[in-house]
């Protein structure tokens, strides 16, 4: 079976901040996680999909976060007829939960940030009332365009752009933002082959861009989730502490999220690390942000 790639200065860096959890940490992300789905609304109820998977025998097990969101013990769910046809999406547990976090209302106007390939943008569009997708990237953009169709996102506006050049105001916002990707080792066994420090601390000054520039475009009283698949504390802790000390209006909200553990964080209260021994997920970091 092929190994997993991980670079020396990750494994220094890691072990070093996860002192005793570091062999549990290392033995979960050496693992392939678990395959999840997302049952879009849009076009098919829930109770449908499920009952349609029963008939082919399919094993799956509701996450107890949401009642569209689904463990599911195939090998190739991509070979489903209801991913084909955009009644269910792909989507990794722990990405889905910034959009829950958040928990938007048909009342809601809201801004997917850097969308592409849109699966949190199927989300928002089966919760919220409207929202804009924007991606900057020209090759992802072509992604999201093609879910907007496949997943009948008909409450979503796409547009090729940069968040900094948004004016509008919105009611909330998801921010999942790029990031050095540390989290996709699980799905993808050399995704640390271009990690760097470099890298990291590179992203880390994109991001306190981004993260100011979104909370700019709240309402008053709005809400935005700032999300990375990264463990690293420059991309993360760092990055929402940079938004409190530039914003005096900015105020963490605690996050609940049914079946999952939140453990305290210590390096920002409030935070959400994900630990991927703790919830079988890739390792994810969170935070829902109020403008006071």
């Amino acid at each position: 079976m092929k190994k997993t790639f991980f670079p020396k200065e990750f494994i220094e860096k890691y072990s070093a901040l996860l002192g005793s959890e570091w062999d549990k940490f290392l033995a979960t992300i050496k693992q392939k996680q678990p395959k999840s789905m997302w049952i879009n609304t849009n076009k098919l109820g829930a109770s449908i999909v499920l009952e349609k998977l029963s008939e082919k025998d399919i094993i799956f097990k509701k996450y107890s976060f949401s009642d569209q969101a689904f463990e599911i013990e195939m090998e190739k769910p991509g070979d489903l007829e209801l991913f084909k046809r955009g009644k269910i999406s792909l989507q990794e547990k722990a990405a889905m939960l910034p959009v829950i976090a958040l928990a938007p209302t048909k009342d809601d106007y809201v801004l997917d940030a850097c969308a592409a390939p849109g699966m949190k943008t199927i989300q928002l569009s089966n919760l919220a009332g409207k929202v804009l997708a924007i991606d900057v990237n020209s090759e992802r953009i072509k992604s999201l365009i093609h879910n907007k169709g496949k997943y009948a996102l008909h409450n979503v506006k796409v547009e090729r752009t940069d968040v900094r050049n948004i004016k509008e105001k919105f009611d909330k916002i998801v921010l999942d933002a790029p990031c050095s990707s540390e989290g996709l080792v699980r799905k993808k066994r050399n995704a640390l082959k271009g990690w760097s420090m470099e890298i990291v601390q590179r992203k880390s000054e994109l991001q306190k861009e981004l993260i100011i520039h979104c909370f700019d475009l709240l309402k008053n009283g709005g809400e935005m989730v700032y999300a990375t698949c990264s463990f690293a504390p420059e991309e993360n802790e760092e990055v929402v502490l940079h938004l409190l000390k530039e914003r005096k209006d900015a105020k963490i909200i605690p996050v609940k999220l049914a079946g999952i553990k939140i453990r305290e964080n210590k390096l920002c209260e409030h935070c959400v690390r994900l630990y991927p021994q703790d919830n079988n997920t890739q390792q994810f970091f969170l935070v829902k942000i109020k403008k006071k």
